[in-house]
């Protein structure tokens, strides 16, 4: 086994890839942490436009029970107006009934 002699320029490379060595963890550290807090960002994000959508579905759910509510409300309109013109062709006979019975007496 051979021994080597460390000699103070072999220490000076050891030394500098060491630094260069440190400085790349410290850049890899600073990017992985700021990886981090785009990633606690982004879930802030989504979980916002999660609720959003809750919101929105909500919202539109509602919109149809009050659109279904509406319809209801419609439907039960035209009938009474139905059978207010039912009525009113009903009476109107009548009345026309008892115009031609008086104008044309046949007793």
């Amino acid at each position: 086994m051979s021994t080597q002699q460390w000699d103070d320029a072999r220490l000076d490379r050891l030394a500098n890839s060491v630094e260069s060595l440190t400085q790349r963890v410290d850049s890899i550290a600073i990017a992985t942490e700021n990886n981090n807090r785009l990633i606690e960002s982004n879930a802030r994000v989504i979980q916002a436009l999660a609720n959003v959508a809750a919101e929105a579905r909500e919202e539109r759910q509602q919109l149809f029970q009050r659109m279904d509510q509406q319809q209801a409300n419609i439907d039960r309109q035209q009938a009474n107006i139905e059978g207010l013109r039912t009525e009113t062709v009903r009476m109107l006979d009548i009345l026309l009934n008892q115009r031609n019975q008086d104008d044309n007496p046949t007793a």
